[in-house]
């Protein structure tokens, strides 16, 4: 079959489905919703050319927490801001909803068949097998490895201002910065592998890396994000497929990076098995999961490529995204200027105490006891999601139940709502986190206090920190949130007591684009990708 029989097969096929999803016994047709701005390319291309909450916004003031939205080809999907409702989807429904195999297979392009692509069997196994090298301890442990690679961080600032700024300050592109050493620490601190990222070296695999996600998925065109759309019908193993046989630039570059990757992936699991073997105890991750896998039943070991699979997993989840959490934070802490003192504030209070006990710096455990830090910490999350929204689908028919009473088109009050098996599901993550019922009536505005302000304890819980939907919650809740927690105030802490961080006096402005997630972009100068130029000034 060439590619044009495929293009039409899957045409056919998709609509077939979409006529069968409508006009079936019952369905969600009654939900309201923005107006279908296209039959063939629905509301994808309208969500993705808009800057980043836009559309959240709209919806949560026009629609409220549930609406109607369409896919390709006019086919009807559910959009959840609601807290019960997201409850029961991702804790409650005993593993009713899982992510549609089309968005498995996307995933899987990038990062193989790890522990974010796979379902059923196949994900729990992975899970348990993973399980060990992801708590609490194991996360404090990599404190070190973050705390070096956040101070090389400052080093190459305070070199960069030295040289070539005036009055202690430089305007400085923090994104571009960030990438990399988010890089070299889930380098040290996942695999014990020197990325080199931050110091440039020629490191193929680390080149492999740089943009890797705005190259590949960047801008999609209309054309891109309907053949992706249409794959939620297509048979299983068709978007692979495709993938393999796909010439566009960004693909080449994803093929490129899973080569080099899984060369180098090889070689770091037979020397930590070898490390085993000689009786070395490390505390990276990839150590604690090759120690962990050896010590399970045959039958339900992971195999070499399971493991690299994770090890692609980790790499990107812990890299590209913290880095954007983290350009996002330092970018709120620069037009908040009340909030980037207090902070300081708290560290140099902190450090003040450590001294005084005899001891010269920062532990993990001293972010425990810095109440501002993480409340800054967690309203950076909640307004910059990595993910803004995720995909489910339920394997049978289910009812979704309500916070709040919905009014239908018909004019019927929905206390619950029926959802078809085999209905997609978008959970956005972002409007949740936006949601003025949850965080109060300045939930679109940036501000830390509100945690120190907060004592209720939420009706219907979510998620596995501070009931935020950022990391998601249930099975497929993100076993690294841990890690990334603590980068996240190691690199806070780190810079904010070196650092001073202020706009740019020359008016650039910055706007938050989806791709990928979310990017920083100048206007002006999209084509030059992601950038977030800040004024960085020495402290002393």
């Amino acid at each position: 079959m060439d590619s044009q029989q495929a293009a039409l097969a899957i045409f056919g096929a998709t609509a077939a489905y979409v006529w069968y999803k409508r006009y079936r016994t019952f369905s969600i047709s009654d939900v309201p919703g923005p107006k279908n701005p296209s039959w063939i390319y629905g509301h994808a291309w309208w969500w993705l050319s808009e800057e980043f909450t836009v559309v959240e916004k709209r919806i949560l003031e026009e629609y409220g927490t549930i609406s109607r939205w369409n896919g390709s080809l006019g086919e009807e999907r559910l959009w959840v801001a609601d807290p019960k409702a997201i409850h029961h989807i991702l804790q409650g429904s005993n593993r009713l909803y899982d992510k549609p195999s089309f968005i498995r297979e996307l995933s899987a392009m990038v990062i193989d068949w790890g522990v974010a692509s796979v379902a059923g069997e196949a994900h729990t196994r992975q899970r348990r097998a993973m399980n060990p090298a992801f708590g609490l301890a194991e996360a404090k442990a990599l404190y070190s490895c973050f705390a070096r690679c956040s101070n090389s961080l400052a080093d190459k600032w305070r070199e960069i201002i030295s040289t070539t700024g005036s009055e202690q300050a430089e305007i400085i592109n923090v994104n571009t910065w960030l990438s990399k050493a988010t890089l070299d620490a889930i380098g040290a601190g996942a695999f014990d592998y020197d990325f080199g990222a931050l110091e440039e070296t020629d490191n193929k695999f680390t080149k492999s890396y740089a943009n890797l996600i705005f190259d590949a998925f960047g801008k999609p065109s209309k054309g891109r994000i309907f053949v992706l759309d249409v794959l939620a019908w297509a048979p299983e193993g068709t978007g692979v497929w495709l993938f393999d046989r796909n010439k566009s630039p960004g693909m080449v570059r994803l093929r490129e990076n899973k080569k080099c990757a899984h060369e180098v992936a090889a070689k770091l699991i037979e020397e930590k098995r070898q490390e085993l073997k000689d009786g070395a105890s490390r505390k990276d991750v990839l150590s604690l999961l090759v120690k962990a896998n050896s010590a399970l039943r045959p039958e339900i070991r992971l195999r070499d490529d399971e493991i690299i699979a994770q090890l692609r997993t980790i790499l990107l989840a812990g890299h590209e995204t913290t880095s954007k959490t983290l350009t996002f934070g330092l970018w709120e802490l620069a037009n908040n200027r009340h909030v980037q003192a207090r902070l300081r504030a708290e560290i140099t209070e902190t450090l003040g105490r450590i001294r005084a006990r005899g001891e010269i710096d920062f532990t993990a455990n001293d972010f425990d006891s810095m109440p501002y830090l993480l409340a800054v910490g967690k309203e950076i999350l909640r307004v910059y999601p990595s993910s803004p929204e995720v995909q489910r689908t339920p394997s049978k028919d289910d009812v979704l139940p309500l916070s709040k009473s919905l009014v239908g088109l018909s004019g019927k009050l929905h206390e619950e709502l029926p959802i078809p098996a085999g209905t997609i599901v978008t959970i956005s993550i972002l409007a949740y986190n936006l949601n003025k019922d949850i965080w109060g009536p300045d939930a679109y505005e940036f501000r830390p206090e509100r945690w120190l302000e907060m004592n209720e304890k939420p009706e219907s819980p979510l998620g596995v920190y501070g009931n935020l939907a950022t990391f998601s919650g249930g099975h497929r809740g993100c076993i690294g949130w841990r890690f990334a927690v603590t980068e996240l105030h190691t690199f806070l802490v780190t810079l904010i007591r070196q650092f001073d961080f202020s706009l740019p006096e020359d008016g650039r402005e910055i706007i938050k684009t989806r791709m990928g997630g979310v990017a920083p972009m100048v206007v002006g100068e999209v084509h030059k990708g992601p950038q977030m130029p800040l004024k960085v000034t020495i402290l002393e």
